[in-house]
């Protein structure tokens, strides 16, 4: 059987490695880190879960490098990504660059991913290894990368623009996704860096929540939690940045921004940072149709009325709300989200 083009690059690159020297692996590792790491791996399962997780492959050090790895690009700002080979499937395999946190990230996302890992629109977490100094995990592939690569017309892509019935259907995917984290757990879970570059897309376009390691659950009997700011300008709600305070509409304030990057295509901040995107969408409304906010790459073809589409940027508006007591919770957000597409895009609603 003939193997597809990347499978057959893979092979190729595994059979040089082969015949290199033995000492040419690109990632090395010992049993220290592999101690230390499994020991915060557990502290975290413990903090979180009560040392509850799914199970999970881990690799040894040879087994990552016997899956002939090759270098593809950068995630977000704390990560390399890599493909790979395992059981005759692609992988994404994805290691930390930051060398003096990346084992507490890791380990944070792990023990969140295992747990989220039979939702059917977050991206599996197949395995790890904890043997390197850096932990490596390694996960599904997303077949058509990530929603930042499909919704940006403000930057120079290959893969064409998601049409608008597609954008409707993922921010519904995103947002049950986030409420289960909000909900299926003892304590909610807050994942804080939600933005179009964490959720992956696979070869059907559906949406792939990724990207825990800075997830935090709220303690028992408590509506938030204190801690040191982390996330990314123009999807940090205010009162999280000036209190440090951390609740689940901090979740609702970042997705009302994710969701508002989805209908125009613009970045979170607009003008070299001047004006954020929430602004711009409010002005907007006072000062033109709703259909000009649509982001141009896109024709709707008629598929929402523009009544429909005001019903949509208000919700977005009202989970980006400056006063956090004005944001819904994300189950209703994910509840009318499903019922603007029912009403918009029957042949959708059909499908969900």
């Amino acid at each position: 059987m003939k193997l597809p083009a990347i499978f057959r690059f893979f092979r190729t690159h595994h059979r040089r490695q082969q015949e290199s020297s033995s000492n040419h692996r690109i990632f090395s590792g010992n049993n220290e880190n592999f101690i230390k790491n499994g020991a915060l791996l557990l502290q975290e399962r413990l903090s979180l879960f009560n040392g509850i997780t799914n199970p999970i492959h881990f690799f040894s050090v040879d087994d990552i490098n016997d899956m002939s790895v090759a270098h593809i690009g950068m995630g977000c700002a704390a990560d390399d990504l890599y493909a790979g080979v395992w059981n005759v499937k692609l992988v994404l395999v994805k290691i930390f660059r930051d060398a003096q946190n990346s084992s507490d990230l890791a380990c944070r996302e792990i023990a969140v991913a295992t747990q989220m890992g039979n939702h059917t629109n977050v991206l599996r977490l197949l395995g790890c290894c904890l043997h390197t100094e850096r932990p490596i995990l390694v996960y599904e592939w997303a077949e058509n990368g990530t929603l930042d690569d499909r919704i940006s017309c403000y930057k120079e892509h290959s893969k064409e623009p998601l049409e608008w019935k597609e954008r409707l259907r993922v921010a519904w995917e995103i947002a049950h996704a986030v409420a289960y984290l909000h909900t299926a757990f003892r304590r909610p879970m807050i994942h804080r860096h939600l933005k179009p570059s964490h959720v992956f897309l696979d070869q059907d376009d559906s949406a792939r929540l990724s990207y825990f390691s800075l997830t935090i659950p709220i303690p028992e009997g408590k509506t938030h939690v204190e801690d040191c700011l982390s996330g990314t300008f123009g999807y940090t709600a205010l009162d999280y940045m000036t209190s440090g305070r951390v609740a689940e509409s901090t979740d609702v304030y970042s997705f009302g921004v994710l969701l508002l990057v989805l209908m125009t295509g613009k970045p979170a901040v607009l003008y070299r940072g001047k004006v954020d995107l929430v602004d711009w969408v409010s002005n907007c409304c006072t000062t033109a149709s709703f259909n000009d906010i649509v982001d141009p790459a896109i024709n709707t073809n008629g598929a929402i009325a523009e009544e429909h589409l005001k019903t949509l940027v208000e919700l977005a508006l009202r989970c980006s709300a400056e006063d956090e007591e004005c944001r819904p919770t994300m189950v209703d957000v994910a509840t009318q989200l499903k019922n603007i597409i029912d009403q918009t895009i029957t042949p959708l609603s059909e499908s969900l």
